[in-house]
């Protein structure tokens, strides 16, 4: 029998969208048990889809091999080292999903391995009202995933394996076992309630502590989905695949590695700004021009260098990541200049109050040779009383800067200062000492300092001989002080011609004339016979009035106190870098996130009149902006949103099963049921 030519191109259309799935599976199943292992049982939950496909067209072993080393190496969070702690770690998790969660497969051994041990975990077993159940909770496992989210599985067919549990695919009704709750989650969440307390009840609709639900009603959570549905995918995730993109880019420069700093001196200080706002700033300074090299091409003469600064919260938990590529054309004045200079980057981070760990990396693209450093560094709060002083910066040049131009490093009450460190701060016996420094107190006024002043003392002497501190006494006028409670002085210390050779100290000393509490802060540095080091050449990112302009700072700021958990803090400066730049997708996401767990739905929903959804705003984000629309404005509304929405992206499962909960809502049944099907279709896959 002749098959009809419609029926022919139908089965071949079908075979070609199976052709890939097909061609992968049969690549796995070709490989040897230790390949196939490896992509199968050790790494199915951490391997990207372009990774795994990269190492299925693999020819040969060898390249394998060097696959598998080189895809440790890339997460290993001390390369080079001997041992990689994230690899152990994997394969610690491997082996107790293997011994007590029925094997790495299992939905348990899945959370476990993606995710790692649970802050807590709790267990309910044996409850004749609802079925076995664990909850897990985990507090800042991935950037990608909220800061605190619960896990929860449950027996979900009396045969002892433990399930995933989903608020809205599930829901409480899935959890209880009377059959006079069946397929009511609001009798169900009752009977949970009763049960286990109101603390499981509530994580039976949301696996979000912050998320705003609705217990009369007992309607389940859609973001709870979102989540899971990051969680499955977690290699695939944007912020998952940028890490490891920066690694790489990282990578494709052979680089010398200076562990020792014995190359590069480095400087980091807070500073106020003109907006009361500290900001560290950073110098990173060659110790040799020799150190330093810049190229000749077409004539031309240039330098082009890479700085990666990453900021860790005291839980070494990384925040953010400053990347600066800074390249540049010499005229014949300056690569004169330039040949006899110590080579500098001069930058400032945007952070909260709280200590830090930072790792530098400055890269010299042209010669493959980058430099590295790590400072431990504490950015103070607002001052409340009495006076603090900054760190003590030595400076060999000091400019005004001129209006506008407030975003320059080691810039200070409208001076641009270029600091001294290093080899830099050895003197001869006849120069000056050229120092500056901060005062910070409360907050106020500055009229109302008029005529008081500040009693201010400069110690100098040699570390370890008694005696031999000469001090020189100095007022500086109150009223200086700016309303956010800081000033920037200074002083010119001349070296005395009798000056012996040694190490020195400067002890500054700042206090008022009727409080016998001083502030104190120090500098050390080296009188020599023979005078100091090489001219300075600093350069600072050409692109960083444009960032500023944008928020950047606003941003980074966001970050950190999101990183210490003060939401109301953080809500300002995400507000803050959004109305800067309203393409920035993760502050609107983070932004929706923090109004509707305070309920506030109005501002929630304005993040979406001026800015219409683009292909990059995550469905957390969209969800949170329908449910605002929904409980400010009306049903309607909130459908026109999200299917407007379905035009400009790709729809998830969550979307649709959003939107058909408002078709319900207006009464359309018969297209909510549609949408729903549709919804749970895309959900399962």
């Amino acid at each position: 029998m002749t098959r009809p030519k419609s029926s022919s191109i139908l089965l071949g259309l079908i075979l070609l969208l199976f052709l890939p799935t097909l061609s992968r599976a049969q690549r796995v199943r070709d490989l040897s048990a230790r390949y196939r292992d490896w992509l199968n049982e050790e790494v199915n939950y951490i391997i990207s889809n372009e990774e795994k496909g990269a190492f299925l067209h693999l020819s040969g072993d060898d390249e394998r091999d060097k696959f598998i080393e080189h895809f440790w190496e890339l997460r290993n969070p001390t390369p080079g080292a001997p041992s990689n702690e994230y690899k152990d770690e994997i394969y610690r998790r491997i082996a107790y999903a293997k011994q007590f969660l029925d094997g790495v497969h299992s939905d348990m051994g899945r959370i476990y391995i993606t995710l790692g041990e649970p802050k807590q975990r709790a267990k309910y077993y044996g409850r004749m009202e609802v079925r076995p159940m664990e909850i897990w909770f985990y507090e800042n496992a991935n950037p990608a995933l909220p800061p605190f989210f619960y896990v929860v599985f449950f027996d979900r067919d009396n045969t002892g394996t433990m399930r995933l549990y989903s608020p809205y695919m599930d829901g409480p009704s899935k959890l209880a076992t009377s059959v006079l709750t069946a397929n009511n989650n609001k009798a169900s969440f009752n009977a949970i309630d009763r049960a286990l307390g109101r603390e499981v009840a509530r994580t039976s609709l949301t696996l979000l502590p912050d998320e705003p639900v609705d217990l009369q009603s007992a309607q389940a959570s859609l973001q709870s989905d979102v989540m899971l549905g990051i969680i499955k995918n977690l290699p695939n995730h944007p912020l998952t695949k940028e890490a490891l993109n920066l690694k790489r880019a990282a990578e494709r420069i052979t680089v010398r590695i200076v562990l020792d700093e014995q190359f590069l001196d480095v400087l980091t200080t807070p500073l106020r700004d003109a907006a009361g706002n500290f900001n560290l700033h950073y110098l990173l300074r060659l110790r040799k021009p020799s150190d330093f090299a810049i190229m000749q091409a077409d004539k031309k003469v240039f330098y082009d260098v890479e700085f990666t600064a990453r900021v860790y919260g005291a839980n070494n938990k990384l925040i953010f990541n400053q990347d600066k590529e800074v390249s540049k054309y010499l005229d014949t004045d300056e690569v004169e200049r330039f040949k006899h200079s110590l080579f500098g980057y001069e930058g400032w981070l945007a952070l909260a109050p709280g200590k830090y760990k930072i790792d530098f990396l400055l890269t010299n693209k042209l010669t493959k040779t980058a430099f590295k450093a790590r400072r431990e560094v504490m950015v103070p709060g607002a001052v409340t009383k009495g006076l603090q002083l900054s760190d003590v910066i030595a400076f060999s040049s000091a400019e005004a800067a001129g209006r506008g131009r407030d975003y320059l490093p080691f810039m200070a009450g409208g001076v641009k200062f270029t600091p001294i460190l290093g080899e830099g701060l050895t003197f001869v016996s006849s120069q000056s000492l050229n120092v500056f420094y901060q005062v910070w107190g409360p907050p106020g006024d500055p009229r109302s300092y008029t005529g008081k002043q500040l009693m201010v003392d400069y110690a100098v002497g040699r570390l370890g001989i008694a005696g031999d501190a000469k001090t020189l006494h100095d007022e500086a006028a109150k009223d200086q002080f700016d309303s956010f409670g800081s000033m920037v002085t200074g002083k010119k210390i001349p070296l005395a011609i009798d000056a012996g050779t040694g190490n020195y100290r400067l002890v500054v000393s700042v206090g008022e004339p009727d409080n016998p509490q001083k502030a104190y802060s120090s500098l050390n540095f080296r009188v020599s016979t023979m005078a100091g080091t090489p001219p300075i050449f600093d350069v600072y990112d050409p692109e960083l009035p444009d960032e500023v302009a944008k928020g950047a700072p606003e941003f980074d700021r966001a970050l950190c106190y999101f990183s210490q958990n003060d939401k109301d803090s953080a809500l300002i400066w995400f507000r803050a870098a959004f109305n800067k730049d309203p393409k920035n997708e993760i502050a609107r996401s983070r932004l929706a996130e923090l109004y509707f767990a305070k309920q506030d739905y109005a501002d929630a929903a304005s993040l979406f009149n001026r800015t219409p959804v683009t292909k990059e705003t995550d469905d957390e984000a969209i969800l949170r902006g329908a449910e605002s629309i929904a409980r400010t404005d009306d049903v309607a509304k909130a459908i026109n949103f999200l299917e407007g929405t379905m035009n400009v992206r790709n729809p998830s499962g969550p979307l649709y099963m959003a939107l058909a909960n408002y078709y319900r809502k207006e009464g359309n049944i018969q297209k909510a049921n549609q949408l729903e099907s549709k919804g749970r279709a895309l959900t399962k896959e």
